[in-house]
Parts: C-alpha cells; structure tokens; sequence
C-alpha cells in the first residue's frame, strides 16, 4: 500500500506540476489502488475467518462482494477519466495556444512508475496464485494493467514534447479504456462468484465419471455442482441395487463422499443422496 500511496502523489504532484493530465489520470487510478490496497486488508481478514454459528458455510463470500466493490471502483474511475480527456481534446481544438507541453520531468517520472507496476504486478500475480485468492489475482490484474496504461502514459508524454499535445489527451482515454474493460472483467467474474455459478461442463463431467467408477455405484440420477469462490459444493443422487441392506448402501454413499473430495481438492463438501435402482 505504501508503494501506491507513494506512486499516487507522485504522479498528481508532477502532473499537476508538468501541466501532463495523461500523468494526472494515471495518479488518480494510483488513488483507486490505495483505496483497493485497504479494503484488501479489511476483507481479507473477515473472508479467512472459519465458519461459525452465522455463517456455517464460512465467510469466502465476503470476497467475492469485494472483488465486486472493486469492479465498481474501477468503472467509475474510467469513465470519469474519460469525460476529462475528451472535454481537453475539445478545449484544445477550439483553443490549442492555450495549451503548453508537458514539462520533460512528467516523462522520467511515468518510465519510472512503469518499472514500479511491473515490480507490482509481478509480487501480487505469485501470492495470487499461492492462496488461490480472486482478490489478490484481481489485484494482480490491476498492477498490470497500470503497466499497460503508463507505458502509454509515457508514449503520450514523449510525444507531447514535440508539440503534439493532443496525444497527452489520447493517452488519458486510452488509460480510461484499459480501465473499462478490466472493471467490465471483474464485475462479470464477481457476479459468477456471488450467485454460485455452476463449473465448467468437463469439470460437472470429470466428477461424473469419478461417481460412476465406484464400486456399488448403478447410476448417476443427479448431480450439481456450484462454485463457492475458489472452492465447490458438490450435490449428487446415486443409484444402488435395491437389494442392498441400509448398512451397505450407506457404505457406498460414504465411499462416493470421500472419494470425490480427495479426488478434487477444491471440493468443499460432497453431499451423497442415495436412491434404490430397480432393474
């Protein structure tokens, strides 16, 4: 958090400072990261708490209202960089001597940034994938796509410096886009979070297979399986020979219990429904 605290001054100060409102809209997006660095801290602590009497099923969910949050941020952030570059662009055409380059200071300051995002990025990308969190990964995203928007901070900035001004406005909307469709990417993947979306149609099958090639096992009558996070609940009817003792089918069940939640480590709880199969 310090980095980005450190990174948002910087660029406001020598943007406001260079006259570079490419630097400017890349110092806002910094406050936005300094914004999502705290609620990281506050919702990370609460979506690691273990289950409790409220929340049986634990508190992951917590995360994924924050990875939502967060989509949010970034889609208003976009847009209103967007309405400020395109009301310079318009300001400039009607009037471009009111306008002067931006001071040669604004360029070093943006390359320097650039070298610090990639460091970010690629810190937040290994601990991401280290505890499987989509916070962290959105995180991670963000980083880079911070890379992606300075780089063209400085290109805007450098060629602003040759009396092409208009391209420090470009570069702004070009950040405001790059800022638009990852908060589109985030919002659609959080509401996948949120309402339990189902996993891939070869996941549903891997797990069907799984089932079926346990002993005792005639038929899969059922089977639902929903993502809970990065995590999975698993739903299944199976279908033993009715001639079976309530002992034996129930051995079953527990076999299909254990086997599927070894099987797949991301299986929170399999819940096993057994039906009698009558040839």
């Amino acid at each position: 958090m310090a980095f980005n605290v450190g990174l948002a001054i910087l660029k406001l100060t020598f943007g406001i400072w260079g006259n570079a409102q490419a630097l400017i809209s890349d110092g806002l997006n910094s406050f936005s990261d300094v914004f999502i660095s705290i609620m990281l801290l506050v919702i990370l602590t609460i979506a690691t708490k273990k289950p409790d009497h409220d929340h049986p099923y634990g508190h992951e969910k917590f995360e994924g209202l924050a990875y939502f949050v967060l989509g949010v941020i970034f889609f208003i952030t976009s847009i209103f960089i967007g309405i400020f570059a395109v009301e310079s662009i318009v300001a400039y055409i009607k009037h471009p001597d009111n306008f002067d380059s931006p001071h040669v200071l604004t360029v070093i300051v943006s390359i320097i940034a650039l070298l610090i995002k990639f460091v970010l990025y690629r810190y937040y990308l290994i601990i991401s994938r280290k505890h499987k969190s989509p916070t962290l990964k959105a995180d991670s995203k963000n980083h880079l796509l911070d890379a992606w928007a300075t780089l063209f901070s400085v290109i805007g900035l450098t060629l602003a410096q040759f009396g092409l001004i208009i391209f420090d406005f470009i570069a702004s909307i070009i950040i405001g886009l790059f800022i638009l469709r990852l908060a589109v990417q985030i919002l659609l993947e959080s509401v996948a979070y949120l309402v339990d979306q189902a996993p891939s149609d070869e996941e549903v099958t891997r797990i069907h297979e799984v089932i079926l090639s346990i002993e005792g096992v005639v038929t899969v009558d059922d089977l639902k399986v929903r993502n809970h996070m990065t995590q999975k609940y698993v739903d299944v009817e199976i279908g033993v020979k009715s001639t079976l003792t309530l002992s034996s089918a129930h051995k079953i069940a527990e076999n299909v219990h254990h086997k599927v939640e070894s099987e797949f480590p991301e299986v929170i709880h399999c819940m096993v429904h057994v039906n009698p199969h009558r040839q």
